[in-house]
């Protein structure tokens, strides 16, 4: 299959763009900056962006599937102390910007354009109703909205343009990440009841992301949890 990576160079999307190669997958990596991105058999990069459709759905043309990892970022310079771990989380979830609620709605135009049926999209656990979760873990995550209201407000923007369209869609929210290494010991699927303050590695929602774009047709125009 042949699968577009929106946010390639991001902490998911480099494992999302490692683990789809690993699994025999063509990918194109769509990025603003094509020269960041290591060469690799089966890989090619297109330049695009998120703000700007049209170079999207030219990015994305002749792919079966996208995959979205797009999400707020810091303003931390790259490759200072403060640009990683948990201080560089909560900068970016405190102020995330627009890139979501935007760059979602030109992606799904970008895909209505190229003529991509199936769109794979990387949300929050954050975003869930609690329903699915223990009474313990709705509190904390009411909580958890109230704190980061912005980038809730901006990721929701984003799912309900993504659960409008016409496309094959599937919505993966994961829990908090972390660069642990992989274990594909999780439990993912729609309603799954999962532990949003356990820490996922990002290489195990990378690996969900590629099933539910290759692999999972059960999920299709579902909301997915993935997490412990």
């Amino acid at each position: 299959m042949k699968i577009a990576i929106i946010g390639a160079t991001g902490a998911t999307g480099r494992k999302v763009m490692e683990r789809a190669l690993e699994l025999g997958h063509e990918v194109v990596a769509v990025v603003r900056r094509p020269e960041v991105i290591t060469p690799a058999e089966r890989l090619s990069t297109r330049q695009g962006d998120v703000f700007d459709a049209p170079s999207i759905a030219k990015a994305i043309a002749g792919t079966d599937v996208v995959i979205s990892c797009i999400g707020p970022t810091s303003n931390f310079s790259p490759g200072t102390a403060m640009s990683k771990g948990i201080l560089n989380v909560l900068a970016a979830n405190l102020s995330p910007g627009t890139v979501m609620s935007e760059g979602i709605p030109n992606i799904l135009a970008a895909c209505q354009r190229a003529g991509v049926k199936r769109l794979v999209m990387q949300s929050g656990i954050g975003l869930s109703d609690g329903k699915e979760l223990s009474t313990g873990n709705r509190w904390a995550l009411s909580i958890h909205r109230r704190i980061f209201s912005k980038a809730i407000k901006d990721k929701a923007i984003a799912e309900h343009a993504v659960q409008r369209s016409d496309l094959d869609w599937v919505i993966v929210r994961p829990p908090g990440l972390s660069n642990a290494a992989a274990t594909l010991n999780y439990t993912a699927g729609p309603s799954a009841r999962t532990a949003p303050f356990r820490p996922l590695p990002f290489a195990d929602c990378a690996d969900s992301l590629v099933r539910a774009a290759t692999s999972e047709p059960t999920w299709g125009r579902k909301i997915v949890n993935v997490g412990r």
